[in-house]
């Protein structure tokens, strides 16, 4: 808002009542120097006459008292000044300010329209450059002197009185274009100091002074400038660090837009999203913490990664920032392991970098892992340019499930930079439940105390927010829900939810996702659910034969034939089922069919015995190899040969 300023002065004569007539204009502001003494100890009075109104009511105060749009407050020369901003024409009348058992004046004030006094400005500077702003005045006013004033706490100074079209006093000068109703203020080499709300005005008749713009001068200093380089599609931290203003709020905004969009958390020591960023102002630690969600090249430009210092003061880092194709660069991995047990992770990063792994929290944002155990492994290029580091997680629990990256440290002066180009799925496994059709099957998965309240899902197949096939969900909290065949139950008490599934049909068969459902994601643990089918397969065959068994699969990745007295033998590994390895079999897929056939050639004895084939769905095959016919005879011949003309059988078998 522009200010229109009155400065009056009154000679009043002690203990007398003088009645003075000012003039302001509408959307300025008045400002009356009464020429008489505060009087700390003494109430002050406003009132406003026909209609009557009281606006400031017998306070006290060393040196401010506001009500409103009125203020009286006391300058350096102990004087009581009278200040009305944002004026408007109901403001016009008669006014009495009194200072209780010591003076009182009264003034009539008239408030007119002016197209001179309709706004306010912003200027923002660097500290060291020259800070410039101009100031629209009346025509009426083309000859009258020029005043900046500045407004300090709890009063308002004046910084320079311009008589002629141009006029310097130290930093400060004012050159008058009356050609154009405008003069122009600059302030050379600003420091800090100079931020702060300047006032722009004319004096008139040598009485009163009109103040035509108010300008808030903003000191920006920047401290220092760093360079970044991230990968398009992969993620990165940005740590700007401002120790000595650990509780001053801080923001990152970019050059190209003028800083006019500034990101900040808006809350202290609180992660918050401000458009595709995540910001975090560590008031304890004095520390911005931007994360870029997902890079991209939009995001490529110069940044200011500042603190505001004061009302009208800031410091702040230059980040150049360069965003490359990520094509070459962003990795993504699955990692699966076993409840209880230990798990590996690799990572390749460049050789100057210092190493930074992490993990998702339920927002999104990849918080470092420090308990981890990083080893560092040999050099992965011919010329040393980058490293290989695993960080081992030993007794994995449901907690560790989730999503991981790693990427590379870099710290500057000022900021710390992290590009994390290597996104890591780690699901847990438990092992697997096999029944039989028509069987039920208890499928128990644990999950992290934290999520107790969220909500459970059980799928099959495919399992994100996205594309899921969600079979049940469960209410929060200590429920049981039931569709059809299946119930879920969740006990929060001992932290897992439980899918129990009646009357098991071939279709039941598959991988089954224990899901906890957050705001954009879900928690990821699975298991396989295996059924034996009822129908079973007896095959007879004789040495040397060849033959071939059909095996039920539903389009899986994962078809396996085993030999074992139990299916439960077959699993290795929660997961993998152990396949015959021998060149006699092989093995053909008809995926369009469900069916995939097992070849076996040149039948052995030993090849008798109980086979399991399928995916998910398996069947139950007894194979039966009989001794060729032949061998027998020449066995019985040779034995009665022995009998009778007492040869040894090692004799008769080398004839």
């Amino acid at each position: 808002m522009k200010i229109l300023l009155i400065f009056f002065t009154f000679s009043l004569i002690s203990g007398a009542v003088r009645c003075v007539s000012v003039t302001g204009y509408s959307g300025g502001s008045l400002l009356v120097d009464s020429q008489k003494l505060w009087f700390s100890n003494s109430a002050k009075y406003v009132v406003k006459h026909d209609p009557w109104r009281t606006i400031i009511n017998y306070k006290k105060h060393n040196e401010w008292i506001g009500e409103g749009r009125f203020i009286l407050f006391r300058n350096k020369y102990g004087n009581l000044m009278i200040f009305i901003i944002e004026l408007n024409t109901k403001d016009t009348g008669k006014y009495r300010i009194r200072v209780l058992d010591k003076w009182y004046i009264d003034i009539h004030l008239n408030v007119k329209e002016d197209s001179c006094c309709k706004g306010s400005k912003k200027v923002l500077v660097k500290s060291g450059e020259t800070a410039t702003f101009s100031c629209e005045y009346s025509q009426n006013h083309i000859n009258d002197a020029k005043v900046i004033f500045k407004e300090r706490q709890n009063s308002i100074e004046k910084l320079i009185h311009a008589t002629d079209t141009l006029n310097k006093e130290g930093r400060f000068s004012v050159s008058d274009d009356r050609h154009r109703n405008l003069f122009n203020v600059r302030i050379s080499a600003v420091t800090p100091d100079d931020g702060g709300v300047y006032l722009c005005g004319v004096w008139i008749y040598r009485l009163f002074y009109s103040i035509s713009a108010k300008v808030s001068l903003h000191i920006m200093t920047k401290v220092g400038v760093s360079r970044a380089t991230g990968q398009s599609g992969g993620r990165m931290m940005i740590k700007c660090e401002h120790p000595q203003y650990k509780t001053k709020p801080k923001y990152m905004c970019k050059e190209s837009d003028g800083c006019s969009e500034r990101k900040n958390p808006g809350v202290q020591d609180e992660w918050m999203e401000n458009g595709d960023v995540s910001l975090y102002d560590d008031t304890r630690a004095g520390v911005l913490m931007v994360f870029f969600r997902e890079l991209k090249a939009a995001d490529a430009g110069t940044y200011r990664c500042g603190v505001n210092v004061s009302h009208y003061t800031e410091s702040f880092t230059e980040l150049q920032l360069d965003v490359r194709d990520g094509a070459k660069y962003l990795k993504t991995k699955t990692a699966s392991a076993h409840l209880g047990e230990e798990v590996n992770i690799t990572c390749q990063i460049p050789e100057e970098h210092e190493v930074y792994f992490c993990k998702d929290d339920d927002n999104h944002i990849c918080q470092n892992i420090r308990t981890s155990a990083v080893t560092e492994m040999s050099p992965s290029s011919e010329r040393n340019e980058e490293r290989v580091f695993t960080v081992s997680i030993s007794n994995v629990s449901v907690r560790d499930a989730g999503v991981y990256w790693c990427g590379a440290e870099t710290r500057d002066t000022h900021l710390t930079f992290i590009s994390l180009t290597t996104k890591i799925q780690l699901n847990l496994i438990m092992a697997p439940v096999v029944r039989r059709e028509g069987e039920s099957a208890e499928i128990f998965c644990p999950y992290d105390s934290t999520y107790k309240s969220k909500s459970k899902s059980l799928c099959k197949g495919k399992c994100s927010t996205r594309d899921r096939n969600t079979l049940n969900e469960t209410v929060r909290e200590e429920k049981e829900t039931k569709t059809d065949r299946l119930t879920l139950n969740d006990d929060v008490t001992a932290s897992v939810f439980t899918g129990t599934i009646t009357g098991l049909r071939a279709e039941d068969a598959g991988k089954y996702w224990c899901a906890v459902t957050l705001e954009r994601d879900v928690n990821y643990l699975y298991t396989h659910l295996i059924v034996i089918m009822n129908e079973e397969l007896n095959l007879t065959k004789n040495e040397g034969d060849d033959m071939s068994i059909q095996c039920k699969h539903h389009d899986e990745l994962q078809k396996y034939f085993c030999k074992a007295h139990e299916p439960s033998m077959c699993v290795k590994d929660g997961v993998s089922l152990e396949k015959i390895r021998d060149d006699r079999f092989s093995f053909s897929d008809e995926a369009s069919t469900g069916v995939f056939t097992v070849n076996i050639t040149d039948l052995r004895e030993e090849d008798s015995g109980i086979y399991w084939c399928g995916a998910h769905i398996i069947t139950k095959v007894t194979l039966t190899v009989n001794m060729d016919f032949s061998l027998i005879n020449i066995i019985s011949l040779c034995l009665t040969l022995l009998l009778i003309g007492g040869f040894t059988v090692t004799e008769c078998l080398l004839r």
